[in-house]
């Protein structure tokens, strides 16, 4: 990487002559209201700007010192990308795997975190409209239409942002209302699957200093699996305000709502897993990647498995997967220029309600019902003072959570209901000197401090053979005792609370018809004699607060007017958590440490650029989610810290437009990743996990603990090779009139999926290639594109999980889809 610098900025000197002149970033930052997209390409057809203000300050990306990707609005509904698992097409970094749920997990070099549970912070901070999104779900995934832009920040955000980042931050920046304009534009296509997506927009220009955008998008098609899921059904609705009284004053006021229905994202069975002396034998399933968990195939799959501790066979899935999430929000954004600098203020309110049912790992049926509520208020001073530019910050975050879930896993029934409260508060500044014309120092430091608080009750409803341990019979046992055959075991439906669930067992005449639920653990004998029923009681009721400084510590310079050198070493940190657990109820912070240098360069009269990269982070009590075991042996979704993990690597990105119609562009990310430190600790029957282990002495529900010593494995969702390939030619048919041909080809190598290092859980290297041909009037007023995407029609396991019932799932990639697209902007 050092070779290819010093390459890169001989090069530069060398070519200096060649280069077009640029005009420097302002001093003073930029009004945040203004719409910031890629500039007309320059009169000798060169490489266009995208504008960014990722540093809180309107800049080229160009001259922006720091490690990020952007991808403009224009580009992105040329692609087709209208959704947030799309945007990786376009950066190569970037992972968005879908295992169920509507909880967003977001990966960027291999840090994220996978979680179904609504109380856990992302690792990679989404936000919309400059307002940080604690939990990053529907609205994330839905924002994708009327952009400005999408910023894709790479390594901790520390220092600037809302929330604590360690592994990065992704911003959706809608376009904002223009003063003096009155327009609108529409795209909307149709395809295969009986897809629709549309969305448009009118921006209206109310007074002489106001102006109205309002804009909206609708997107459905059916289920790429046969029973119906990985289908969407979504509606989303925008509208802003903004008034400009003074050329010192701008306020922009915004609202949005999001509905999304349908069955939502599914998966298919790939095998399953027969424990035995030696370990763990896989049998397959022999379901292709679209057969879904609900199909009468699926089902008579499930049927050969035992659940344990009943040690019954599985049964059907008991009711359709249904999807049901409202989002909607408000925010202002208010800039004033003071003779001290611009103070900006953001206020915003967020709610979500959630009302779905979704298939799980594996599991029968899971229904959540939650509402969360997001308040937020984030201050900023920005000027300048002699030699330095500054920004003064004040930020503060509340969140409300409440929760009533469910998760059956046929013989199990865990019912969570929970109150989970963080206030966050947060001081931050960050200064650049101005040494020279062409050298900077740049210098920010964070404090944040906050807290948590969470207030809940599990209740599980545990069937075992015989009797809970001691007299839990297993297998081969119990099928002489009879749990195994038909009848003989009851299967929960899916209930909410425990009345209802004794209920119907004493109507079903599974318990005594006297039975009474009362507060604490219950047993319940089957009246068949062959079982019995435990009803655990478990309050969880905790409080933590955390505190910590980051810091960042960056420098510039300016080679020539168009080649940027830049190194930055700077710190991140996640804060620690509450969970709704039995036996561990809070977990640690989680921290890194990123070194970053890279070079900017745009060469031969603006018709190359190139950008190189190398990083390298040290991550430390990285919190990760799995399924292990508490101390009584049952079956939780755990969040622990892993130790230590080293990440490093350089990316580089290569754009050329030879002439005014070809650009070509290539982008390469190379990632070498390995935990250094990281175990896994369980307990049979949920001991299936691909790493060596040592026994710990302790016991969980009758069964020796394992210690599973994964160090040396690579983080996941870390390709160690990730290639983005583009083409793109405009031939002119007439003067009023031009073709446009694109094809954009991704490849990922083998990377892993899951932290049980199982061998299905390794996802195979891919390419994935989408291609498009659009007839456009020159003016870009209508538009007229055939599109076409993954076009190998292969569908991926983007996202493996080691079910705790013993099988092997998959979530699968989109088919290959086609279909016309007509845009239209007046």
């Amino acid at each position: 990487m050092r070779t290819l610098l010093l390459a890169t900025s001989a090069l530069a000197i060398v070519a200096t002559p060649a280069f077009a002149a640029e005009t420097r970033a302002q001093d003073q930052p930029a009004t945040a209201t203004a719409t910031a997209t890629a500039a007309a390409p320059a009169d000798n057809g060169g490489i266009g700007e995208i504008i960014v203000t990722a540093q809180r300050r309107e800049e080229s990306l160009q001259k922006a010192g720091l490690a990020i990707d952007a991808v403009t609005g224009n580009d992105l509904a040329q692609r087709g990308i209208t959704s947030s698992a799309d945007i990786t097409k376009a950066v190569p970094s970037l992972s968005i795997p879908q295992p169920g749920g509507n909880i967003a997990s977001i990966f960027i070099r291999g840090v994220g975190n996978i979680t179904t549970s609504s109380y856990n912070d992302p690792a990679v901070t989404p936000s919309y409209d400059g307002v940080v999104l604690g939990r990053g779900g529907g609205v994330f995934g839905a924002a994708f239409y009327d952009l400005q832009r999408v910023e894709v920040l790479k390594g901790p955000q520390g220092i600037l942002y809302g929330r604590n980042a360690t592994g990065g931050a992704v911003n959706i920046i809608p376009a904002h209302p223009e003063i003096g304009r009155n327009s609108m534009g529409f795209n909307i296509s149709a395809g295969n699957y009986n897809a629709v997506d549309a969305d448009a927009h009118v921006n209206l220009a109310t007074s002489a200093n106001s102006a109205l955008r309002v804009s909206g998008a609708y997107s459905t098609h059916d289920g790429y699996n046969r029973d119906g899921t990985d289908d969407a059904k979504r509606g989303s609705l925008r509208a802003q305000f903004l008034v400009e009284p003074s050329s010192d004053l701008s306020v922009r006021i915004g609202a949005d709502y999001t509905h999304l229905g349908g069955r939502g994202a599914g998966g298919s069975y790939i095998g399953g897993y027969i424990p035995g002396p030696t370990g763990y034998s896989f049998f397959p399933a022999n379901l292709d990647s679209s057969e879904g968990f609900n199909t009468p195939a699926a089902n008579a799959f499930r049927a050969q498995n035992i659940g344990a501790p009943a040690f019954g066979f599985l049964s059907a899935m008991n009711q359709d997967q249904r999807q049901d999430s409202t989002y909607w929000g408000v925010n202002a954004e208010i800039n004033w220029k003071t003779g001290i600098g611009k103070l900006t203020v953001i206020p915003a309110y967020r709610e979500s309600s959630d009302n779905s049912f979704f298939y799980g790992p594996a599991f029968n049926v899971a229904h959540t019902v939650e509402k969360v509520k997001q308040t937020s208020l984030e201050a900023r001073l920005s000027g300048k003072t002699g030699m330095l530019d500054y920004v003064l910050g004040a930020y503060y975050f509340n969140e409300k959570i409440k929760a009533n879930d469910e998760y059956n896993q046929e013989f199990v029934l865990p019912i969570v209901d929970y109150r989970h409260k963080t206030d966050s508060y947060a001081a931050f500044g960050q200064l650049t000197a101005h040494v020279s014309d062409r050298f900077r120092l740049i210098g920010g430091a964070r404090y944040t401090h906050d807290k948590k608080s969470i207030d809940g009750l599990i209740n599980n409803f545990i069937t075992f053979c015989g009797g809970p341990p001691p007299a839990l019979i297993t297998p081969p046992a119990s099928f002489g005792a009879g749990c195994a055959t038909p009848g003989n075991m009851p299967y929960y439906p899916n209930f909410l609370n425990t009345g209802d669930t004794i209920n119907w067992l004493k109507s079903n005449g599974w318990i005594a018809g006297n039975s009474t639920n009362q507060p604490g653990y219950q047993v319940f004998p089957l009246v068949n004699g062959v079982g019995a029923i435990l009803k655990t009681y478990n309050p969880v009721v905790d409080s933590r607060t955390y505190s910590r400084v980051t810091w960042k510590a960056s420098a510039e310079f300016d080679v020539t007017p168009t080649s940027l050198l830049y190194a930055t070493a700077e710190s991140g940190y996640r804060a620690g958590g509450l969970q709704m657990t039995e036996s561990k109820t809070s977990y640690l912070p989680e921290f890194i440490t990123a070194y970053t240098i890279g070079s900017k360069n745009r060469f031969f009269d603006n018709h190359v650029q190139l950008n190189l990269e190398g990083f390298l982070w040290k991550y430390r009590d990285q919190q990760i989610t799995y399924f292990t075991v508490d101390t009584s042996g049952t079956l939780i979704s755990s969040n622990e810290n892993a130790g230590r993990s080293t990440i490093k690597g350089f990316d580089a990105d290569l754009v050329v437009k030879p002439t005014r119609g070809t650009t070509l562009s290539a982008k390469v990310q190379y990632l070498d990743t390995k935990y250094n430190d990281l175990h896994l600790y369980t307990a049979s029957p949920r001991d299936n996990i691909g790493c060596p282990f040592t026994y710990t002495g302790a016991v969980a529900g009758g069964a020796p603990v394992k210690d599973f010593n994964c160090s040396g494995n690579p983080l996941l969702f870390s390709p160690k090779w990730t290639v983005n390939l583009g083409a793109e030619q405009v031939v002119p048919l007439n003067a009023d009139v031009e073709l446009v041909a694109n094809v954009n080809t991704a490849w990922r190598d083998s990377q892993w999926g899951a932290f049980e290092y199982l061998d299905f859980e390794r996802i195979p290297a891919y390419w994935t290639t989408d291609a498009s041909l659009t007839v456009r009037a020159a003016n870009g007023s209508l538009a007229l594109t055939g599109f076409v995407r993954n076009i190998e029609n292969k569908r991926r396991d983007l996202a493996p999980q080691a079910s705790p019932l013993g099988m092997a799932v998959g979530h699968f990639s989109a088919p290959r889809t086609w279909g016309l697209r007509l845009s239209g902007n007046f």
